[in-house]
């Protein structure tokens, strides 16, 4: 981003803002950092705090902006290369020139506060940088100041980076919103954790303010990997700033299964969500797929999302039935996303689902196992406005969705399901097996179609190798066998 970009940013008050350049970060920030301001980056050790704040340097040094990186720890400048060229941010061409590391502990340990002052402004003075980050910043505390002679310095800091025109990072390996002058007398406090949930870690990043920002509060997951960090802001906290109100349509969608189209007045609307509830291995899988090959053959962009049956499976299956998805694989038209439902971050999954959706231009979507959502969540608590904020997401883009959820096998069990999150969808579909003179039929009954006029009876449900066919009211299928065993 070039200088003039920088400042065509603003925040809602009028501020330039600063681009971190750190996918998704900026968003929580509410567009980036207010420029030439003082911020505490906080954390414990190996929580990414320097990672963070050399990623944001090393981004901007490559648009051609001066970055003056000064460190307080013992720790040599070697060693904090060699942990830095492990990322695909890092530029060794760079350094020298557009960045510049100095080591300020020894004005610290010599001088005090006043020689480190007086040090950094010289080198802010003679390099004239646009950022400067200053790591290990809690020496500064650690030499033993009294909070008077804190408070004066960290007032002079500001002044002079504000002053210079220098937006300044200071890192500090602590923990909590405490009243001390690093964190009051800054401009804004972000800081970095790991929360542990059983033997999993989840990182974390939460902005506890942002002075001329407009900032998501709460905390949002973030990973570390070979290209930096990757931040994945809450889908909820962002559809809640965003408010998209879905379209409304009046254009019927097939199920991919005329029988069942016949009986339900001609599909679902367009952009609706569908929830195919079932017990196992009733078929909500298998209706899925029809729902997808009638969304190919009406040459239409589709897309699944699975948990637990991985795409080889799911084409086989497919196959057995009569469907071949193949093809449309290899053209893609169709693709399929995959994930175990292990240690994956649900805002990861939504934010790859919502990016596949828009590069693809998607207009069929099948999430296959909703229960992976509830697998993943680190809070479980989070599990329902998640699914509001992502169904809405969806109904904004105009993407016909299925969505199957499975039930228990027995009754008991049945009676006592949650079903609370039926209220996220305009249609349901229950898929359930049921014993009839001594064999298991499957029967199709709709519990919800909105907009649409539909056969309200329970139906049975056969399975070949053509796929799906809907046939005759299970009362009917009584009353024949009644009649025949009074013959």
């Amino acid at each position: 981003m070039s200088q003039s970009h920088q400042h065509k940013t603003v925040s809602s008050a009028g501020n330039p803002l600063l681009s971190t350049g750190i996918p998704g970060f900026d968003a929580i920030l509410g567009g980036g950092f207010p420029v030439h301001h003082l911020y505490l980056i906080q954390g414990l050790a190996g929580s990414g705090k320097t990672t963070l704040a050399c990623q944001i340097g090393f981004n901007h040094a490559r648009q051609g902006r001066k970055v003056l990186i000064l460190t307080l720890i013992a720790e040599s400048h070697a060693k904090l290369l060699q942990h830095l060229a492990n990322f695909s941010f890092f530029d060794m061409s760079l350094l020298d020139r557009q960045v510049k590391f100095f080591g300020g502990y020894a004005a610290l340990a010599q001088g005090g506060l006043r020689e480190l002052l007086n040090f950094i402004s010289a080198c802010l003075n003679e390099h004239q940088p646009e950022i400067m980050i200053v790591d290990g910043f809690r020496s500064v505390r650690d030499y033993g100041p009294t909070d008077l002679a804190l408070s004066e310095f960290m007032h002079s800091l500001n002044a002079l980076a504000a002053a210079m025109g220098c937006t300044t990072f200071l890192l500090s390996p602590i923990e909590g919103n405490i009243a001390e002058s690093e964190n009051t007398l800054v401009d804004g406090l972000v800081e970095l954790s790991q929360y542990e949930d059983g033997v999993r870690t989840v990182r974390e990043i939460r902005v506890y303010k942002l002075r001329g920002g407009n900032h998501f509060l709460g905390k949002h997951a973030f990973e570390v990997g070979g290209n930096g960090i990757v931040v994945y802001p809450r889908l909820e906290a962002i559809a809640t700033r965003t408010n998209i109100a879905s379209p409304a349509s009046d254009r019927l969608v097939s199920f991919g299964i005329p029988s069942w189209d016949r009986l339900t007045g001609g599909g679902i609307m367009h952009g609706s969500i569908t929830s195919l509830v079932g017990s196992p291995g009733v078929g909500k899988t298998i209706m899925g797929l029809h729902f997808i090959e009638q969304g190919l053959r009406d040459n239409e962009t589709c897309l699944i999302l699975g948990f637990f049956e991985s795409p080889p499976r799911l084409l086989q299956k497919g196959r057995k039935v009569g469907m071949d998805l193949s093809t449309a694989m290899q053209d893609g038209r169709l693709e399929m996303m995959w994930h175990l439902p292990l240690e994956v971050l649900m805002d990861r999954l939504a934010t790859d689902l919502l990016d596949n959706i828009d590069r693809r231009k998607v207009t069929r979507l099948l999430i296959d196992g909703i229960e992976g959502f509830h697998d993943i969540a680190v809070h479980t608590q989070r599990i329902k406005p998640f699914l509001i904020a992502l169904v809405n997401e969806l109904r904004a883009r105009n993407v016909t969705t299925f969505i199957t959820q499975e039930l228990p096998y027995f009754k008991e069990s049945f009676a006592r399901a949650d079903s609370t999150e039926s209220v996220l969808y305009e249609n349901v579909m229950l898929l359930r097996t049921v014993e009839i003179d001594g064999a298991n039929r499957r029967l199709i009954s709709v519990m919800k179609l909105r907009e649409s006029g539909y056969d309200p009876a329970h139906h049975v449900m056969t399975i070949s190798d053509k796929g799906i066919v809907v046939e005759q009211p299970v009362s009917e299928m009584k009353a024949a066998t009644a009649r025949t065993n009074g013959l």
